[in-house]
């Protein structure tokens, strides 16, 4: 018995049917695996793509080295350079925050940015997903861990077989990861490996080695080694690794755009721009001089500095006490009008050229032009915190936005909202909340529009200002 034509038709329809159906299926698992990965990888865009839309979009973790906000202005190692490269390709640099470095290669995979735009060790794992520059650097990996006072050498390990048995904290995702594991394997033990979030930075694992939170970590020896200046009682004399290279990581398949950042790196690189700017965030950056809280100059019976008429003058233009005025000048320089900073603030009141731009005062290098651009700038913090009703209180809060600038401060106060809080009180508060957001949990709360900010700096500043204009009014008539 034969069956009819309608029914073999019939049963054509029902298989095309159930192919597509599985076909749909397949096709919607995959774009939910995407999406909720963040690794749907999506077409690169090459280099006229990018001129034509006019913006170059860099994925930047904040972090104090490579992309942070400084007194307003962004600023970074990573987001200098990748500045410079998109006025080379004449179009204007978009930074893309990412929050948790373990997303950083499935977002520049998605299609999020462009680059990822600070220098990451290249390791075979990554190659296979994304492309690379050319390396313009090496480094080797060490192993971060804190000298303990009274312990013979510190009581610090050089041999990588007395790591079994520890706990190593590293994120999960890093080469640091990978080196951990290869290191078992080679000497045969077991490190106990504990995945840290990928919202915290190296950086933010060396202070927790250096605060006692954890024992170990591992670091790229080019992030450790300026990291010895902020926390000295840590050690990474042992290393790790052999050298890795270095470079900025880009989507595949984006020839022209890959040629166009090789050509422009090996010529920055030539010219010695790269060097001067490393020099600058990895070595000047943490340079910090230490004021004596109780220093100031006095080689004549109530004198402060050589330049109190000019403090005064300036002082008088904005209501407050000179010597006020001449503590926070102290801080900032010294009273040496030749002063700059590694940021590239210069002056007796260590402006910036765009404030002093803001203030309509270019010639920053003469005392008295830098001194009426800097109360111009306090008169606009002023206004700026016209809310605090408290006069002492409006101060902290003018003092700590002139070091580190005000949006940090607003971040703090918003912080301090979300956790109940006083947003109009410092100590304890503000403050608090201020120093809390060098911690991913804080900086990177959506509340906190700017990000990363080592807030110990503009706390300690603060405090360092009110102390020794106390002392300035017990020994320096009005």
């Amino acid at each position: 018995m034969t069956s009819s034509p309608s029914s073999g038709s019939s049963s054509r329809r029902h298989r095309q049917l159930v192919v597509l159906v599985a076909l749909i299926a397949a096709m919607l698992a995959v774009l939910r695996s995407g999406f909720g990965n963040r690794d749907l990888v999506m077409p690169g865009r090459d280099l006229d793509d990018i001129r034509k839309s006019g913006k170059l979009r860099v994925l930047l973790a904040y972090d104090p080295i490579n992309y942070f906000i400084y007194r307003g202005a962004p600023m970074g190692y990573s987001y200098e350079l990748a500045e410079r490269f998109a006025k080379e390709l004449g179009v204007r640099l978009e930074v893309v925050p990412v929050r948790d470095l373990d997303s950083q290669i499935p977002m520049l995979r998605n299609g999020e940015g462009d680059l990822v735009a600070h220098f990451m060790t290249v390791t075979p794992i990554r190659s296979r997903s994304v492309d690379f520059s050319t390396p313009l650097d090496s480094t080797s990996q060490v192993l971060v861990q804190r000298r303990q006072a009274g312990r013979e050498n510190g009581g610090v390990i050089r041999d990588p077989r007395q790591l079994a048995g520890e706990r190593v904290h590293v994120r999960g995702k890093s080469a640091y990861f990978t080196t951990l594991k290869e290191i078992m394997e080679h000497y045969g033990i077991t490190i106990n490996v504990v995945p840290a979030p990928g919202s915290l930075t190296t950086g933010d694992l060396i202070r927790q080695v250096d605060d006692g939170t954890i024992r170990f970590t591992v670091a790229d020896s080019n992030i450790a080694v300026p990291h010895l200046a902020l926390y000295p009682d840590i050690d990474i004399g042992m290393r790790l690794s052999g050298r890795q290279p270095l470079a900025w990581a880009l989507r595949r398949n984006c020839p022209e755009f890959r040629a166009a950042l090789d050509a422009w790196l090996e010529k920055e690189k030539r010219s010695g721009v790269i060097d001067t700017i490393h020099h600058k965030y990895y070595e000047q950056q943490y340079q910090f001089k230490r004021h004596a809280v109780d220093a100031f100059y006095s080689s004549k019976a109530g004198t402060i500095s050589p330049y109190d008429k000019l403090v005064k003058a300036g002082a008088g233009k904005i209501g407050w006490d000179w010597r006020l005025l001449s503590s926070l000048i102290y801080e900032e320089s010294q009273f040496d009008p030749h002063a700059s900073s590694w940021a590239g603030a210069v002056g007796l009141m260590q402006l910036m050229p765009s404030t002093g731009a803001m203030m309509k005062v270019y010639n920053l290098g003469d005392p008295e032009a830098n001194v009426r651009a800097g109360t111009a700038y306090l008169e606009s913090l002023e206004n700026e915190w016209k809310e605090i009703r408290d006069r002492d209180t409006r101060v902290k809060f003018i003092l700590a936005s002139y070091n580190i600038g005000p949006g940090h401060i607003r971040d703090a106060q918003k912080l301090a909202v979300k956790y109940g809080a006083d947003p109009n009180r410092w100590e304890d508060n503000v403050e608090r909340y201020l120093q809390l957001k060098s911690e991913p949990k804080f900086y990177n709360d959506p509340v906190a529009d700017l990000g990363y900010c080592n807030g110990a700096i503009p706390v300690r500043y603060t405090r360092n200002i009110l102390a020794r204009y106390r002392l300035y009014t017990q020994a320096i008539p009005y």
